[in-house]
């Protein structure tokens, strides 16, 4: 259990790093905001869509939990969202590099 405690805080710390500063030749704030919204958006998007593709194949497999929840469960709900925000940070990365942005921090 300790073991889970520890990894568990890694992840919490990793968490709470700096948000990059994008940047492009020659486009404002404005600019870069209404390109980073649409990046977000994009994300959402494609991860609603992972998570109910998930949802589907885990019925399937009969994961679902009866509402009962365990350490277990919720250090694996833990584990799978810090592998879902690490997921979508490097979505909105490679979303920005696609528009022409480079990271600043």
């Amino acid at each position: 259990m300790r073991r889970y405690v520890s990894l568990l805080s890694l992840f919490t710390l990793l968490g709470c790093t700096a948000a990059p500063a994008w940047e492009k030749a020659g486009i404002g704030p404005e600019t870069r905001e209404k390109d980073l919204a649409a990046c977000r958006q994009e994300i959402r998007y494609t991860s609603d869509e992972a998570r109910r593709r998930d949802a589907r194949i885990a019925a399937a497999r009969g994961e679902i939990s009866s509402g009962r929840s365990s350490a277990y469960d919720s250090l694996r709900g833990d584990l799978d969202a810090s592998t879902e925000r690490r997921r979508e940070s490097k979505a909105l990365a490679d979303c920005m590099r696609a528009k022409g942005y480079t990271n600043r921090s």
